[in-house]
Parts: C-alpha cells; structure tokens; sequence
C-alpha cells in the first residue's frame, strides 16, 4: 500500500511539473510575440505603398505589388527626325507614369513599364519603381510640384526625369519579351490617361501580374532617399544611406578597440600590478565614474571639446570611448584574479615582464572577456543617438541614429520610408545577437566573476 501511494504521489507531481512547464511556454511565447510585434510591423510597414501605409485600421501584411506594363502605338505617325520621335516617347513615359503613380493609388502599383511601338517593333522601354516616382515627386525634379501635364512637361523637366529613371531606346529595334495583353487594368489605365494627361501615342494595351519582391526592392531606394534629401553634400550624394553606415561602423570598429584595450590594461594593472589596497580605491575610481549621470556632465564636456577642437568632426564622436568603462574593467579583473599565481610566478623567474605578462598570459586566456566586451559594446553604441547629435551638425559625419532621426523630421519622409531605414538601422544588431548567441552565453559564464 505504501508503495501504491508513492507511486500516485510521483504521478501527480509529474503531472503537475509538465503542467507548469507547458504554462512557462505559453507565457513565454505570449511574451516574445508581444514583444516581436513592434519589429514584425515595422518590417510589415516598410513593404508597404505609400497611400497602404496610413490606412486605418493598419494591416499586419502589405498587399500584394502588382506590375504594370503599357504599350503606346505610334504606327501611322510621321516624326521630323529620329530625336523627336525619342522626345515624343519620353514625354508619354513620364505623363503615363506620374499619372498612374498619383491616380490609382489604391491598386498597389509597385512597378510601372512603358513601351513604344511603331511600325510593329519595340523601340522605346522605360521601368520604373513605386518608390522612384515618389522620390522624384518629393524630393527630386517635380518637388513641390502639381501633377499636371502642363508641369510634368515644363521646360523639359520630362527629359531630366527620363533620365534619373532611366530608359532604352533604339530605333532598329529593341529585343523584348512578349507582352500578353489582358483588360485587367486597361479601363482604368485608359479613363486616367484621357482625363488630363493625353498621350501622343495611341494606348495599345495593358498587361498586370503579382510580383511581390517589388516589396523588397522599397528598401534599395531608401538606401538612396538621403542623396534625394541632401543633394549638396558630395559624399551622401554617393553613397547615400551607406554614408551614415560608414559613420557608424567607424565610431563603433573604434570603441570595441579601445574598450578591448583600455580596460584590459586597466584591469591588469589593478589585478596584479597595484597592492589590494590600491587596486580596490582604483577600482572604486572607474566604479564610481558609472554612477555620475551624463546629463550632469553634458554641458562640462561639450564646453571642453568645442575648446579642444573636437566638435563638428569624427575627434567629438571617438574621443569618449578614450576612458574605460568601469563595467568592463570589473569584468577583466575578476577574470585576471582568477588566473591561477603559479603562471605569472613562473613567468617572472624567467625574466619575463609585464608587458610579457599581460600580451601573453592575461590577454590569451581573456577571449571569453573580448568577445563578451566586444559585443555589448557594438549593441550598446550602435544604439547611441543623444551625444553624437550633440557634437555633430555635418550632415555627412551623422550616424545611424541621427541620420534617421533628422529623415524622419524631413516633411517629405513617409511612414514607410521611416519604418524601412529603421529595420535596416536594427537589422545588424538583430543578426550579430543571433549568430554570437552561443559565444555570448559562452563568455557569460566564463566572465563570472568569485566574490
């Protein structure tokens, strides 16, 4: 009978033990999704038009990204010279493709392709991205400008259009796939196209299907937006995005080094250069420099670089991670405590010094400790806004952070836009997190430090 009841006993507590697990899971999966929804929505919003992304209630899935191609005739017409032909294909490029971006809105056109056709052969194509025609309109060529043919054809701002979007032209012929006409959208395409923005050449037809990597091809162009935004700085004209990108990769390739060394450094010379007693007050030093607040400390420290010089240039944005943090020489030097006296007594009656000692003994088996300081210091200052926008006015020294804040304060910048330069901002951090996760559980442990 005995035996009988511990056996329900174990049973019952089994139980209980798999339902408290299957409830820790359950709670924990409410938790990450309610968590991952701001990402998942961001990511969501950034794959989305311009007109889908203020709809209200929003969709947690972009609509699908149709494609659209026309095709203008212009058999029959007599053209004085071949460049006026060119010309006349180029105007009904930019009127079509405006107009349809700016009237059918609601009908995901993520993608527009103009053909020109004469005499049974394709001599004209231009393509053009959703994105593409609303960079034009809000920051490029027709800025601030009605949709209007009268305005879209003014002073040959079509031509420069045609140009920043790009087109083929040949009149021999150009080698194209075949087009398959449907009346999908031709109705709509036509009523649009008769309504204020006549063509020269006749509309042939239409043709439309799905194409949802268009979706992705968003984020190409807002890598190009700050070149749009600010055209007079050389270097965000070339590079665009990529510009704060370098900014950011330079800072923070910078801090990991100098984290990595200064404190390491530090601590060796707390842990085994200095006495207890003055290893703990130094410590107490660098522990204490934590605790001061930064907004009390701003102003001091701006006044003394704008005085050095370092301001408005990379010195203001570097100089900082010149003093250790004291975290991380807390963490180096209950590792270095830890590394057994015999190495370092051993190496000593060898003649050996304390340069010798710290490059070939602490520093060797500190890889745990680099890769732990390495990476918190990345996740840490990659996130850093309030003193690099502090010290900079550059547009071309911003980082990650302030380009996307000084964007989004851009009256022309879309919610989309935002949210799409804001995953790309979040992605390196997000990838770095996954791909370390087991060297960073690694280099916890073995950063513990004994009390």
């Amino acid at each position: 009978m005995k035996k009988r009841r511990s056996n329900g006993a174990g049973l019952g507590h089994g139980k209980s033990e798999r339902f408290l697990k299957t409830v820790a899971v359950i709670v924990s999966l409410l938790f990450a999704a309610v968590m991952l929804y701001p990402l998942l929505f961001a990511v969501s919003s950034s794959m989305k038009d311009n007109t889908k992304i203020y709809e209200v209630p929003p969709k947690i899935l972009p609509d699908s990204a149709n494609s659209l191609t026309m095709v203008f005739d212009y058999s029959g017409m007599n053209f004085e010279s071949d460049e006026q032909q060119k010309d006349v294909m180029m105007q009904d490029s930019v009127l079509s493709m405006f107009a349809i971006n700016y009237k059918m809105t609601q009908d995901s056109i993520m993608e527009i392709h103009v053909y020109g056709v004469k005499d049974g052969k394709t001599m004209f194509h231009s393509r053009a991205h959703q994105m593409k025609l609303q960079m034009e309109r809000d920051y490029g060529i027709y800025k601030s400008s009605a949709v209007k043919k009268e305005v879209l054809l003014h002073e040959e701002r079509y031509s420069r259009a045609c140009e920043s979007i790009g087109y083929e032209y040949d009149e021999n012929g150009l080698d194209v796939k075949e087009i398959k006409f449907s009346q999908e959208m031709y109705d709509k395409v036509e009523d649009v196209l008769t309504e204020g923005f006549g063509t020269t050449g006749a509309l042939k037809g239409t043709e439309t299907h799905v194409n949802n990597l268009l979706n992705l091809e968003s984020f190409r162009y807002y890598l190009e937006m700050p070149a749009y935004i600010y055209p007079k700085s050389e270097r965000i004209a070339k590079l665009g995005f990529m510009t704060f990108v370098l900014n950011s990769v330079i800072v923070i390739g910078f801090a990991m080094i100098a984290q990595v060394f200064l404190c390491s450094v530090s601590a060796f010379a707390i842990s085994r250069q200095l006495s207890p007693r003055a290893g703990k007050a130094v410590l107490l030093f660098f522990l204490g420099g934590m605790m001061v607040p930064f907004a009390s400390i701003m102003l001091p420290q701006l006044i003394m670089y704008r005085q050095m010089g370092a301001y408005n240039n990379y010195l203001a944005l570097l100089l900082p991670f010149l003093y250790p943090y004291g975290f991380y020489v807390y963490l180096y030097k209950g590792f270095f405590d830890q590394i057994p006296g015999s190495y370092f007594e051993a190496a000593s009656l060898d003649g050996a010094g304390s340069i010798y000692l710290y490059t070939r003994i602490c520093m060797p088996l500190s890889k745990p400790i680099i890769s732990l300081i390495a990476l918190q210091t990345f996740i840490s200052n990659w996130n850093d806004f309030f003193w690099a926008w502090l010290v900079t006015e550059d547009q071309k020294l911003w980082t990650l952070n302030v380009a996307l804040y000084n964007i989004s304060n851009n009256m022309g910048t879309k919610q989309n836009a935002i949210m799409g330069l804001s995953v790309v901002t979040i992605t390196p951090v997000i990838l770095l997190s996954i791909l370390f996760s087991k060297q960073l559980k690694q280099s916890i442990v073995a950063s513990g430090v004994k009390g």
